[in-house]
């Protein structure tokens, strides 16, 4: 038995390594329900005494029976030792039992450090069967990730179980490609591997392969994909990404679209906030958007419309589930994707006249050449929802820049489309302050609307889809939806809303 669980135990090898880490710290011992203590080497390094001038604590701490800084006394061993074995076995025996007494969710400590010391922490957190995630920060992630305290204690462990890939369809806009590659480096991605994926057309120009061959990107590996035959849009956006695991998640992006420093950090946090935490059951959720729509754009009228002012009397800034899928930026998740490979498998038409489904007062029936149509019937049918930011002035996680392409000619660019209806301005300093208490709201209370914004509950969503009566499967109108096999995706029967 645990003598008492804590949420996050810090380890600092340095006084610099302290001070680095003072604001996560300080963030998870402020926050109610919270407990955070911080290990650090000891005396020739850091001491005790060393670390609470740092922290501007009193000394006091380093003679208290309840320790809020345990020292290790490691001694006089460098922060950069090339002697593996000591460094090993003092500071994996050590963080051993610490771990063992006091059962922590996470573990946190900085990218850069000893490659020895992380060695150490690594094993010392895999001992923990409860499971200790061992959390390694770059120094920039460190003030970015503030929000970590806000979530469970139950979520934390899962912070390195999700892969999130970045899948980017281009042909033959180089220019637009270079601003989103320059966007995607700039970002936050608090240590995390993030491959990336480029997946060309057969008519990819030249100055295009030139860039995607000359890229570096250090978060993980890159892929080239290109097509010997001409696939067109739905096979270049579908085609672009399939899950490897449960916790593998796409994120999808057209080459006119640029994201914000923040959107890596939106994502993760949302999954661990709604998806990972065990204490939340959202299996509506699909999907992650990055961008906030200014239209409600299923309808012939497309009128405007604000989500900050829709919900202002929940908050204006509330986050929201929406039915209506992005393909502006939006990571998907592993099960929805296996599901929407084999729907749109069973339900591709080339004419859109002919696709048996059509969802009352929606101008989606007509789109053609579109894999979010099909994307936005399943969502429909079977009541799955995206999670959509909501900011002041739809500021976002993502921008579309409605350049010409398979979407927008250069004649509807200007006649059809106006750009300030869909280019939103993104999200450049950290949105944690703008959310409802400064953190995303339980799930209980994220507000649900349908395919043309009007507030619906979950279940009133099954039971509109149930109610069209057009899936794959015939089941009851009224009671019953179409639930599918979690890996291979394809329908196994219907069943009861809940």
């Amino acid at each position: 038995m645990y003598a008492q669980k804590i949420d996050a135990l810090f380890y600092a090898h340095s006084v610099d390594e302290v001070k680095v880490l003072t604001p996560l710290l300080e963030k998870f011992r402020s926050t109610v329900g919270k407990k955070a203590y911080i290990v650090v080497s000891g005396d020739g390094f850091c001491s005790c005494e060393d670390a609470a001038a740092a922290l501007n604590w009193p000394k006091q701490v380093c003679k208290e029976r309840r320790f809020k800084i345990f020292d290790l006394q490691i001694g006089a061993i460098s922060g950069t030792s090339n002697s593996e074995v000591p460094v090993l076995q003092v500071v994996y025996s050590s963080m051993k039992g610490l771990i063992k007494i006091h059962n922590p969710s996470v573990v946190i400590t900085l990218a850069d450090a000893d490659s020895n010391v992380k060695k150490a922490l690594k094993m010392a957190s895999e001992t923990n069967a409860n499971g200790t995630a061992l959390v390694l920060l770059p120094k920039p992630s460190v003030s970015k990730v503030l929000w970590m305290p806000d979530l469970r204690s139950t979520a934390l462990p899962y912070w390195n179980r999700m892969r999130i890939s970045i899948n980017i369809i281009t042909q033959n806009r180089a220019e637009s490609l270079t601003r989103l590659l320059k966007s995607l480096s700039d970002a936050y991605y608090v240590g995390d591997e993030v491959p990336i994926s480029f997946n060309m057309d057969s008519k990819v120009d030249e100055a295009t392969i030139k860039l995607v061959d000359s890229f570096e990107w250090p978060h993980g590996p890159k892929t080239l994909r290109r097509r010997i035959i001409q696939g067109g849009l739905i096979r270049a956006v579908s085609e672009s990404w399939y899950p490897t695991s449960d916790d593998d998640y796409g994120l999808l992006l057209e080459d006119d679209i640029e994201v914000s420093p923040y959107y890596y950090l939106w994502i993760k946090y949302a999954l661990l906030a709604y998806h990972y935490d065990p204490q939340i059951s959202l299996p509506e959720l699909s999907s992650i958007s990055l961008y906030t729509p200014r239209l409600v754009e299923v309808v012939k009228e497309r009128p405007k419309w604000n989500p900050t002012e829709f919900f202002k009397r929940i908050h204006p800034n509330t986050p929201y589930l929406h039915q209506l899928p992005c393909s502006w930026g939006a990571v998907f998740f592993p099960k929805l994707w296996r599901e929407f490979y084999v729907y749109m498998n069973m339900r591709f038409t080339e004419d859109a006249k002919a696709n048996p489904v059509q969802i009352p007062k929606s101008r989606t029936n007509g789109w053609q050449a579109s894999w979010k149509k099909f994307l936005i019937d399943m969502m429909y049918l079977r009541g799955y929802v995206s999670l959509y930011p909501n900011f002041p002035n739809q500021s976002s996680f993502s921008t579309n820049h409605m350049e010409p392409g398979a979407h927008i000619s250069a004649k509807d660019n200007v006649v059809r489309h106006d750009k300030t209806d869909f280019e939103v301005p993104l999200l450049m300093e950290d949105f944690r302050p703008l959310l409802p208490n400064a953190k995303l709201p339980p799930a209980s209370k994220l507000p649900s609307l349908n395919l043309f914004n009007q507030p619906v509950s979950l279940k009133g969503l099954k039971m509109a889809g149930a109610k069209l009566g057009q899936d794959v499967l015939r089941c009851d109108n009224a009671t019953e939806i179409v639930t599918v096999h979690h890996m291979t995706g394809l329908p196994l029967q219907c069943s009861k809303i809940v």
